[in-house]
């Protein structure tokens, strides 16, 4: 019987990731309000015209559906899976990154899919890693202006900096495991000899199965598809940024949405209280002062913009996860990440 997914015991991987979210997201919290007057933030919440957050949802369940659009075309290559069910899983998996700690929603998304579908979970989760990938390289292109605004603060450059490194670093191990199979995971296997002989094998067996993931590596066109899609996403999510400026009664350029998302994107890569709350203010303060927006402007913008993709994320996962029979303790993925050699 599988275990459900309760705060863990004490010294667990998924506790300490749970405290660690838990103090950054409270300094960015801090860090975010410091300074602000509440007055003149209850007065931009209350002049917000909340008839644009409307079509504001709908783009990003848009978003959505297009994401799980491009989900279908990665995991073409392992089974055909309707976009309707990958959409269920996304939907799920988001909830369950606003509700759970330690961002298992990306383990709760290669979870069900593979109950669903009858997938190898490691196969599933590959490809979520090729979308993740995928994500980062077109966020990146859009924080590309940021560099030679003056105003850029030297955080933002440093860290976009590093967020290339490391997709292009994971993007050539994933080249290499997918073009020289066995030199590379013999290569791994070189690393971990410390280990035990037990746990070398559930990491080996963890890559063979991880590698039918990455199938879609090998065709042109497929990536060629994944990448436009990745681009309609991201648009879909800055049209739903602009709709949130306009309620908020900021007027900013066109390319203010796409250097925002980037850097909220990139930001939220850090450790996180479920929901990204804190982070996502901090970000969104961090980033609209670099167009002098006000700060109590700012703020009230970012707490519009959480609400409008929190709470209707979380109903709508709520939803297909009863639909679905499903239930937080009945995910069961926990042990996923405490051990991940058992993805296979």
């Amino acid at each position: 019987m599988q275990k459900g997914l309760t705060i863990p015991k004490k010294g667990s991987v998924l506790r300490r990731k749970f405290w660690i979210g838990i103090i950054v997201s409270a300094v960015f919290l801090y860090l975010a309000f410091r300074r602000v007057d509440l007055h003149e933030l209850g007065f931009a919440l209350r002049s917000a015209n909340y008839l644009y957050v409307i079509p504001a949802i709908l783009l990003t369940f848009l978003s959505f559906w297009t994401r799980a659009f491009r989900w279908r075309f990665l995991l073409g290559p392992v089974k055909q899976v309707k976009t309707s069910h990958l959409f269920s899983a996304i939907m799920i998996g988001f909830m369950a990154n606003n509700l759970l700690p330690a961002r298992l929603g990306e383990f709760v998304r290669a979870y069900v899919i593979g109950k669903k579908e009858q997938i190898s979970s490691s196969s599933s989760f590959a490809t979520i890693v090729i979308e993740r990938i995928f994500d980062g390289v077109t966020l990146l292109l859009f924080l590309i202006p940021v560099f030679f605004l003056p105003s850029s603060p030297r955080w933002v450059t440093k860290s976009g900096y590093i967020a290339a490194a490391i997709y292009l670093g994971i993007l050539a191990f994933l080249a290499a495991l997918m073009i020289r199979t066995e030199q590379t995971q013999n290569l791994v296997d070189r690393f971990l000899r410390p280990f035990s002989v037990r746990w070398r094998q559930k990491v080996r067996g963890l890559l063979v199965s991880f590698t039918s993931g990455l199938a879609v590596l090998g065709s042109l066109g497929h990536l060629l598809i994944i990448f436009l899609l990745s681009l309609l996403l991201w648009f879909l999510v800055v049209g739903a940024i602009h709709l949130v400026f306009v309620s908020c009664g900021l007027k900013l350029p066109v390319y203010a949405g796409f250097l925002l998302l980037a850097i909220i994107a990139l930001g939220v890569m850090l450790p996180s209280s479920p929901g990204f709350v804190g982070t996502i203010q901090f970000l969104s303060v961090a980033g609209l002062a670099l167009f002098a927006v006000p700060k109590s402007q700012a703020l009230g913008f970012s707490i519009v913009f959480h609400a409008s993709q929190f709470i209707p994320v979380t109903a709508i996962g709520l939803v297909y996860l009863w639909y679905e029979q499903l239930s937080l303790r009945k995910l069961g993925v926990k042990k996923y990440l405490d051990n991940p050699s058992r993805l296979v």
